[in-house]
């Protein structure tokens, strides 16, 4: 049989495309992304100003793998040049197709003038972003970086390495009162003048505002961060505001009220999300026709000034308990960084998350 060949996607096969990434990773339990977003975003809405270049590797008349070479200009090394990123990776357990479609990739973010590259990443940290490498015996939870296991040993092969981990921790619900009260206890000691802002995630428009004049703060520090406009974050982070319930979205304030922190939980509507099938039209409507069994609590971020004082013992504290009020039979929390070790000491990470890098000239790591 002939060997890969790969394929430059063009804008009008793009469906074909995202069908790859279906073929390859559908499995019983793995939740598709929307069609209509993943589109768009392919067409140029993941990275406004730059390129999304996208390949295919076809094998015998099929393509049976997919990879996009993204280029956002505000995302950028010390130097100036920007830092590429791969996306939108699919690819079956077979070295040489996933090493034809890195080979293409890869050279293409050298043309454009990339002198490093992160992925896999869909246009940014606040898009999909992360592979998973620990716990696919877990249940997949909605937004979860999620891939098929062999994915990490392919980017290893490509001379990527890991520069970033997460880690995710699922929470029955008789575990969640005496861990509240360790981390309310640590908050009381410590996080003296913060206090705590419930927004109503139905007033769209206010909640966005104060989410998205913090995101630089916030976010300082975190690998390849870049700011983001309003429009974007109404068009990532807006989309999830009608799943949240009151309670689910709250603000760290400081001795002089101004806002220095936030976290949001949601339910996990897995189960629902999974049914649609990619189609975005029926989002949400299965609002208010009961109530969802777990709920993940997926972002604590505090500003720098802030960190020290048990800033974001006291928003995990208060999601403890919004979660306990809800009546979830489990919480996740999802995707936490080394900065909250008070977790590691007390808790059994059960999935684990890596950012992958490399230089795209000399000798990779």
């Amino acid at each position: 049989m002939p060997g890969p060949r790969i394929v430059a996607v063009p804008r009008a096969d793009l469906e074909r495309f995202v069908d790859v990434g279906r073929d390859v990773e559908r499995a019983p339990e793995w939740i598709p992304p929307l069609r209509a977003v993943e589109l768009a975003d392919l067409s140029g809405g993941a990275v406004p100003g730059g390129t999304v270049q996208a390949f295919a590797c076809e094998v015998g008349g099929r393509w049976v793998g997919r990879i996009a070479a993204l280029v956002e200009p505000r995302l950028a090394d010390a130097s100036g040049a920007p830092i590429g990123q791969i996306g939108y990776y699919a690819c079956p357990d077979d070295p040489a197709a996933s090493g034809a479609l890195f080979e293409a990739a890869l050279g293409s973010l050298r043309a454009r003038g990339c002198r490093e590259v992160l992925g896999p990443m869909d246009g940014g940290v606040h898009r999909r972003h992360r592979l998973m490498t620990r716990g696919f015996e877990r249940a997949p939870f909605l937004l979860e970086p999620r891939n098929p296991p062999w994915y990490p040993a392919q980017f290893l092969a490509a001379g990527l390495r890991r520069v970033a981990g997460w880690r995710g921790y699922d929470l029955a619900r008789e575990a969640l009162p005496p861990l509240r009260d360790r981390v309310a206890a640590l908050a009381r000691r410590r996080a003296g003048g913060l206090d705590l802002e419930f927004l109503d995630p139905g007033d769209r428009a206010g909640a966005l505002s104060r989410v998205h004049r913090l995101l630089d703060a916030v976010w300082a520090g975190h690998p390849a961060w870049r700011p983001i406009s309003l429009a974007e974050l109404a068009g990532t982070f807006g989309a999830l505001l009608p799943l949240l319930p009151p309670r689910h979205l709250v603000i760290l304030k400081d001795e002089r009220g101004d806002d220095v922190g936030m976290g949001f939980m949601y339910p996990d509507w897995a189960d629902e999300v999974r049914a649609l099938d990619g189609d975005a039209s029926g989002w949400a409507r299965w609002m208010g026709r009961g109530r969802a069994g777990r709920a993940v609590a997926h972002t604590v971020a505090i500003r720098p000034e802030v960190r020290g004082r048990a800033a974001g013992a006291k928003v995990i504290a208060a999601g403890l308990e919004v979660a306990l009020e809800a009546g979830y039979e489990e919480l996740h929390l999802a995707l936490t960084t080394q900065s909250f070790r008070y977790l590691d000491h007390r808790l059994a990470a059960t999935r684990e998350y890596a950012l992958y890098g490399r230089p795209l000239y000399g000798r990779a790591p």
